[in-house]
């Protein structure tokens, strides 16, 4: 048994591991590559490797590997794996051991040759100090561009990323610009120069040593492939963008497909219950990926319908809407659940009615990522703070701070609860309705249905008039989630090509589905001015005075 599972967790950590490639950067010498691997979205460098990028002493033994470089000491132990710099500052499992190579994580080896670093997905850049673009020429044959240092490839992308012609130019780890150049679009986020520009040609890009240049072909962009452009192929993360025409009308998508094995797919709530500018908030948190996700109350900016994320309960309401659900095993299904949240404390058991939300309700609960005015009074409601154990720590109204609860019981039922005191326990209990066999980590209530042949065309439609006329005919911008049949999780934004302010109805997005491809299962999230879609680092889809700044809840995709 004991081998079986040392063999278990062996597989997950070897399948959990990346290659990557870490890139050394200098203003005096080219670029230098060390082999890495990247583990739970941390990058660790073979250190073997590590004389490629100065000189160092390195000695090994069967426990134990020392490097001196300059007037420091790393100590690497192989059997403990942690590392100490000078045998004082101590990074617990801070080595990884594969294929008789030891590997030191990143920030351990920043601190060690007090560098700095940049991280993207596949690749990770150490400099002493930020690039900078000392240079910069912008003209419709060409675009040149001088810098302090020594880039490699992997620093600049180009990319046309439109049909309409539109290039993105991207430069990282870079200094932001001082000055911009008037002709192209210029923006910066960490540690990144983004330029955007229009032209009807192809480009040659070339990069030697400290100088780019990107040249016009002479040639116009042949059209015979369609309204396509992909902006990453990447098998388990693919993100692009296209347009299609339905109805004789020219419609824009921007599409993610991701594999919900091989990347966490979260729901994050943007300061719930105050208003917090949404590209803020994801700038902040940095996914990979993230679109506009629950309905919502736009005055008091409340959710509407059940959330879940990380396992965790975030939000209840008595709405009954189909939700897209992801299991601990990692299985993806669209369907309606129903979901009974019970607490019980000294042989009394509680129906919770509302999670972080100011619904009415007999027995309400809050938690830390609630960040409104909680507007129940003592007048009206018993409160009662638990701690991170489940266990009474104060019978009044008070903000929990992280992993604690606030219970709210109406005071009606004050008699019943003579017997609660200082250090009683609660114990959770969520049941959920037979269809949802496994546990799910993430469930987010949206609808109406588009796609599912386990309904009936009848139950659907009566589903599709339950909805308002809004959310059903009017031609708006939509949100969609869905399953396609390899099982992979499709998350895009749909809006009008000519005019993205407007987009498709209910039936038209729904035809819209059936011809883009085969999908198993399929939902519509709110939409409108709160469709967005942020990816780069940059919602891709804003629209300056259109889009709505405080979107509550988001779907988010994150390295694992």
């Amino acid at each position: 048994m004991k081998k079986t599972f040392l063999v278990s967790v062996l597989f997950l950590l070897l399948t959990s591991i990346l290659s990557a490639d870490a890139i050394f950067l200098f203003q005096n010498k080219l670029p230098v590559h060390v082999e890495t691997i990247k583990n739970q979205g941390s990058f660790y460098i073979n250190v073997e490797e590590l004389t490629k990028y100065d000189s160092m002493i390195i000695n090994k033994t069967s426990r134990v590997i020392y490097i001196i470089y300059k007037k420091d000491v790393l100590e690497i132990s192989l059997n403990d794996f942690y590392s100490k710099i000078n045998f004082i500052n101590k990074y617990d499992n801070s080595v990884i051991l594969i294929n008789n190579k030891t590997y030191i994580r990143e920030d351990v080896l920043s601190y060690f040759l007090n560098l700095d670093y940049f991280k993207s997905l596949e690749d990770i850049f150490f400099y002493s100090d930020l690039p900078k673009i000392v240079d910069l020429k912008v003209s419709t044959n060409e675009i040149s561009a001088v810098f302090d240092t020594y880039l490699d490839h992997s620093s600049i992308t180009f990319t046309q990323i439109s049909n309409t012609n539109e290039y993105l130019l991207t430069m990282k780890p870079m200094s932001q610009l001082l000055i911009a150049p008037s002709n192209v679009n210029y923006s910066y986020s960490n540690n990144t120069v983004y330029l955007k520009f229009k032209s009807d040609f192809l480009y040659d890009v070339n990069i030697q040593g400290k100088n780019l240049k990107v040249t016009v072909k002479n040639e116009p962009i042949s059209r015979s492939d369609g309204l396509f452009a992909n902006i990453s192929q990447k098998k388990d993360f693919q993100y692009s963008e296209k347009v299609e025409e339905i109805n004789g009308e020219k419609i824009k998508i921007y599409q993610l497909v991701v594999d919900p094995k091989k990347y966490d797919i979260k729901v994050d709530l943007n300061n719930l219950g105050v208003s917090y500018d949404v590209n803020k908030f994801l700038k902040e948190k940095n996914p990979l990926f993230s679109i506009n996700a629950s309905f919502f109350d736009t005055q008091t900016l409340q959710p509407i319908g059940n959330i879940m994320s990380d396992g965790e309960l975030l939000h209840l309401s008595s709405y009954s809407r189909p939700a897209l659900i992801i299991t601990e095993d990692n299985r993806i299904d669209i369907d309606y659940v129903k979901l009974e949240f019970l607490i019980s404390i000294e042989d009394l058991l509680f129906w919770v009615k509302s999670i972080n939300s100011n619904w009415k309700g007999d027995v309400k609960l809050y938690t830390h990522h609630y960040k409104g005015n909680i507007l129940e009074t003592e007048k009206d409601y018993l409160f009662f703070l638990f701690n991170s154990d489940n266990e009474l720590i104060a019978k009044r109204k008070a903000y929990p701070a992280e992993n604690e609860k606030l219970l709210l019981i109406d005071k009606k039922y004050e008699k019943y609860v003579t017997n609660i005191s200082l250090g009683s326990k609660m114990e959770l209990t969520l049941n959920k309705s037979e269809n949802l066999i496994e546990n799910p980590i993430l469930l987010l209530e949206g609808g109406p249905i588009l796609i599912n042949d386990e309904y009936s065309q009848e139950f659907l439609d009566a589903e599709k008039r339950s909805y308002s006329n809004g959310i059903i005919y009017s031609k708006s911008p939509r949100t969609v989630v869905a399953i396609d049949d390899k099982n992979m999780l499709v998350l895009m934004v749909i809006e009008g090509y000519d005019n993205p302010e407007i987009g498709l109805t209910y039936d038209e997005t729904k035809n819209l589905l059936l011809k883009l491809g085969n999908y198993k299962k399929a939902m519509l999230l709110d939409g409108g001015s709160s469709s967005i879609v942020y990816y780069n680092g940059e919602i891709q889809n804003y629209k300056n005075g259109k889009t709505r700044t405080n979107i509550p809840v988001l779907l988010s995709v994150y390295e694992k």
